[in-house]
């Protein structure tokens, strides 16, 4: 399989699991490559996550919206 029908760590590049049959699109509001429902993603490797972790933190509010 090519190694772009596979979604890649975004440590070491290598790849992580097979997402050619994900429902990606592309759009002129989003000019990236946006899949159905997701907002973002981090995906690392079994090799990668013995050294690094993926932690989800809530964004901090704009300064305008800051009371």
């Amino acid at each position: 399989m090519a190694k772009s029908d596979y979604r890649c760590c975004d440590i070491c590049d290598s790849k992580v699991f097979y997402d050619a049959n994900l429902n990606y699109e592309c759009t002129p509001e989003a000019p990236y490559f946006k899949l159905d429902y997701l907002g973002d993603w981090k995906v690392i490797c079994d090799d990668c996550s013995k050294t690094h972790e993926v932690i989800i933190v809530e964004k901090p509010l704009p300064l305008e919206n800051a009371q």
